[in-house]
């Protein structure tokens, strides 16, 4: 795990992982047609669907409510 992860991870306390789903991460993907980044869907998966100060939203793809694939389409789409 990159020395920057691993801050952000001590800050926020520890994981939950609620939702680690790597099938949501390969779904999301095939669609977006990209890869996010591997220390992102571990920060994701650990911690989301979260809000942080009011300031940093984390959305996760295996989530009906604050749903990571539907952020982005609703980014793309505006």
């Amino acid at each position: 795990m990159p020395d920057y992860l691993a801050a952000t991870m001590a800050m926020l306390g520890p994981a939950q992982n609620r939702y680690a789903d790597p099938s949501a991460w390969d779904r999301l993907h095939e669609e977006l047609g990209i890869q996010l980044p591997s220390d992102y869907q571990a920060l994701v998966d650990a911690y989301a669907p979260i809000q942080l100060n009011g300031h940093l939203y984390l959305h996760h793809p295996a989530t009906e409510q604050w749903n990571l694939g539907q952020e982005i389409r609703d980014t793309v789409r505006a």
